[in-house]
C-alpha cells in the first residue's frame, strides 16, 4: 500500500499544497512550527477519520478558514483508491471513489504511527499498554474489536449499579445479571488478547533483536489480575474470573469499583530480563516501541498481504546511527515511510539514494 498523492486545502498551516511522496522513504524536514507533523497528520487523518493530535476537527481547518479539504489518492495492491475528506466546524464528509460510504470503508487502510507521546508505551501507566492491544494489535484479530466494545459497556454499568447499590438505591440482586456478561465478555476479551500476543510478541522480538544488532532480548508477558495459566481456553478464564470476583463483591461495593477483569491487566516489557520500564535507557525505550510499532507492520501484511504506510514523527533521528541505518534498511522498497525531523544531520545523502527529502517551510513544501 502506498500513498500516490496528497492534496490540502486550508488544513492547518497550509493554505494550498499538492505532495506527491516517494513510494519508499520520505524525510520531511525543517525549522520546528513549519509543518512537518501537520504533514504527517493529514495522511493519518485520511486513513483513519480523525487526527492524532487535535481532540475537535475544527482543530485541523486552517485559520479564519471554515473548511479544510484532504483528497488522498491510495494505490493498494494494484487498485487505484481515492479518500475525500470535507471537514468543517459542524461535522465532516468521507467520499471513497467519490461516493459517500461507511467510514468502516477505512478499516482496508492500514497506518502505523509512532510519535513522541508513544514512548509511554513503555514507561507510561498500564492504561497506555492496555491501549495499543486494543486500538492497535486487537482490531488485526477477528471479534477483538466488538470484545471490547462489549466489555466496556458492561463496565460502565456495573460501576454504575454498584455505586447504587452503596447508597441503597438498588437492590444488590440485580448485580447477578451484570456479573454474568462481565465475566463472559471480560473471559473473552482475555482469551483474545493472548492470541493476539501470541503472534504479536515473537515478531517484536525478531524485530527488536534486529535494531540492536543481537545485543538485546526484548521479554513481553501478560500480567492479569486473574491467576491464570496463559494456556487457558476462554471457558477456564470464565471460570477463574468469576469464582475470583465473588469472593470480593463485599470489597467492589465498598469502593464502587469492579477491581478484577481486562480493564486492569498490564503487560510486562523487558530487556535482557531488566524492565524495561525502570531500567531501560530512553533509547532503548524507543527502540522497544519502534519494535512493537514495527510488528503492527508485519501482522498486518500476514492479515492483509500488503503493508501499511509508516509514520515517523520526530522519533526515528533520537536512536543511535546503527539503529538508523539498521531501521531504514528494513523499510526500504518495502514499507512507504514518512519520517520528520529539524536535524537529519548527514542522512540526507543516504536517503537521496532509497527515497526522497522534502522541505518545509512556513507551509510550503518543496522537494
Amino acid at each position: 500500500m502506498r500513498v500516490e498523492n496528497i492534496t490540502l486545502n486550508n488544513f492547518r498551516n497550509y493554505a494550498k499544497v499538492s505532495f506527491k511522496p516517494h513510494p519508499s522513504i520520505n524525510i520531511i524536514t525543517g525549522h520546528n512550527a513549519q509543518g512537518k507533523t501537520n504533514l504527517l497528520e493529514s495522511i493519518y487523518y485520511s486513513l483513519k477519520g480523525h487526527s492524532f493530535r487535535a481532540d475537535r476537527d475544527r482543530d485541523v481547518i486552517k485559520w479564519q478558514q471554515e473548511t479544510a479539504v484532504i483528497n488522498t489518492e491510495i494505490m493498494v495492491s494494484s487498485r487505484q483508491f481515492l479518500i475525500q475528506w470535507l471537514i468543517k466546524a459542524s461535522g465532516k464528509k468521507f467520499r471513497l471513489n467519490g461516493t459517500e460510504v461507511p467510514r468502516a470503508e477505512l478499516d482496508q487502510f492500514g497506518v502505523v504511527l509512532f510519535c513522541p507521546e508513544d514512548l509511554y508505551l513503555v514507561k507510561g501507566s498500564p492504561q497506555e499498554r492496555r491501549r495499543f492491544l486494543d486500538l492497535e494489535v486487537g482490531p488485526l484479530h477477528p471479534g477483538y474489536s466488538h470484545a471490547c466494545r462489549q466489555y466496556a459497556r458492561v463496565l460502565s454499568q456495573r460501576n454504575i449499579l454498584l455505586k447504587e447499590i452503596r447508597g441503597r438505591q438498588a437492590n444488590p440482586d440485580i448485580l447477578d445479571i451484570w456479573d454474568e456478561q462481565l465475566y463472559r465478555h471480560g473471559a473473552r476479551v482475555i482469551f483474545l488478547r493472548l492470541q493476539v500476543l501470541k503472534k504479536l510478541i515473537p515478531v517484536a522480538r525478531s524485530i527488536h533483536l534486529e535494531l540492536t544488532n543481537g545485543l538485546e532480548q526484548l521479554q513481553a508477558k501478560y500480567l492479569s489480575s486473574l491467576v491464570l495459566d496463559l494456556s487457558f481456553s476462554e471457558e477456564q478464564i470464565y471460570q477463574v474470573f468469576s469464582q475470583a470476583a465473588k469472593q470480593i463483591r463485599k470489597l467492589e461495593i465498598d469502593r464502587c469499583q469492579t477491581l478484577l477483569g481486562p480493564h486492569r491487566d498490564d503487560i510486562s516489557l523487558a530487556i535482557n530480563g531488566a524492565e524495561a520500564k525502570t531500567f531501560g535507557s530512553q533509547g532503548q525505550q524507543r527502540t522497544v516501541t519502534l519494535s512493537l510499532k514495527l510488528s503492527v507492520l508485519e501482522l498486518w501484511y500476514r492479515e492483509f498481504g500488503h503493508y501499511p504506510v509508516l509514520l515517523l514523527d520526530d522519533v526515528l533521528f533520537e536512536l543511535d546511527h546503527n539503529r538508523q541505518t539498521m531501521l531504514l534498511d528494513k523499510l526500504q522498497d518495502k514499507v512507504q515511510t514518512f519520517i520528520t525531523t529539524s536535524f537529519p544531520g548527514g542522512i540526507d545523502n543516504q536517503i537521496k539514494q532509497v527515497g526522497q527529502v522534502w522541505r518545509v517551510h512556513a507551509g510550503n513544501l518543496t522537494g
